[in-house]
């Protein structure tokens, strides 16, 4: 029986396990499991375990493959485009990483791009993978198109996720992970579910009007970019340097839950720290940089300044720690597809 709490090993081998009774292999079935592990340890409630049940239930009735046949398409030094053959998202962009790493080791940078694959779930896990080497990690994807171009109204491009990490001198590693748009479908998902109201220039509904109610964004409305033409632009980015390089399909072409393929691309850029400096001293540079920027004097006593990455490193050690607490919606889904795939706990 799923309970509210779990510990993080025990959640990872039930992960294991369901994906195993869905024909995922051994080795395929570990790597996404780590990839929902380490996005759900950092603790923000969205793109996460949540997802877990669709990609179990995706697998199942055939719109992801089990058994991928993910291929390097094209080879060049440092660069390399590759096919997912509609492998899980998860699983198709820790396998571009890791060639990207491959290539970094070498060549001193890695760019990998993957087309037909599916969502990733965000670009944190991958990034992490990469500082884990001594490395620098971008991670992008490009997404069913739910964003509205600059200027617009209807639904022209995705919010197109993308970040980078890296370890420093101090105790935790910079890490952004953010999509092009003022909020996540995930992040509209967790306000509508608590009813709470969004800033108006979030989104517009149905009619074209912005709106408090995420709700109407999510149904028939349009999220919009993050300030406006800043935002726009940089989907634009992550559109060429993914399906534009990777030869996948472009902004509205996107799918979402299609039997024929969703057509998501993604790439990966990887920067090897030892071509450029010692390791060791690029942690003491990054260490100087977090030090000078934490000690600015804050808006509000109460709230220091932090860096993109040190709020989910305090909740990675909190939750592998403590354990993983689940809504119940997940508890509840889990539990159907536990049932469903006769899986005993």
């Amino acid at each position: 029986m799923i309970t509210s709490k779990i510990q993080v090993d025990d959640l990872e081998s039930l992960m294991v396990k369901m994906l195993r009774k869905v024909d995922v292999t051994p080795a395929n079935a570990r790597d996404i499991a780590w990839v929902f592990k380490t996005m759900t340890l950092r603790g923000v409630g969205h793109h996460d375990i949540g997802s877990f049940p669709g990609i179990i239930r995706n697998l199942r009735d055939g719109v992801f493959n089990p058994r991928p046949k993910i291929k390097t398409v094209v080879s060049k030094q440092a660069t390399a485009v590759m096919d997912a053959d509609n492998a899980p998202g998860t699983l198709a962009a820790f396998r571009m990483t890791e060639k990207a790493i491959l290539k970094a080791r070498k060549y001193g940078i890695g760019i990998v791009t993957m087309r037909n694959s599916n969502h990733f779930l965000g670009s944190a896990a991958y990034n992490l993978l990469a500082a884990e080497q001594d490395m620098i990690g971008i991670t992008m994807s490009n997404t069913l198109a739910s964003m509205a171009a600059h200027g617009s109204k209807d639904k022209a491009i995705g919010n197109n996720p993308w970040g980078f990490a890296a370890k420093t001198g101090a105790e935790f590693p910079i890490m952004l992970d953010i999509a092009n748009a003022y909020a996540s479908f995930g992040k509209l998902f967790d306000y509508m579910n608590n009813n709470w109201d969004i800033p108006r220039e979030w989104g517009l509904d149905e009619l074209g009007e912005n709106t408090s109610d995420p709700s109407r964004v999510l149904r028939g409305g349009v999220s919009l970019p993050m300030a406006g033409h800043k935002g726009f632009g940089l989907a634009i980015m992550v559109e060429l340097l993914t399906s534009i390089l990777a030869g996948g399909a472009i902004t509205e072409n996107v799918r979402m839950n299609s039997l024929e393929g969703n057509g998501h691309s993604q790439a990966s850029i990887v920067i090897n720290i030892n071509h450029f400096l010692p390791v060791a001293t690029f942690e003491d540079r990054t260490k100087e940089m977090v030090e000078l920027l934490h000690n600015h004097e804050p808006l509000d006593s109460e709230k220091p300044v932090l860096l993109p990455g040190e709020r989910s490193y305090t909740s990675r050690k909190k939750l592998a720690d403590e354990g993983i607490v689940l809504n119940q919606k997940t508890v509840d889904e889990l539990t159907q597809l536990l049932d469903e795939l006769n899986i005993r706990t």
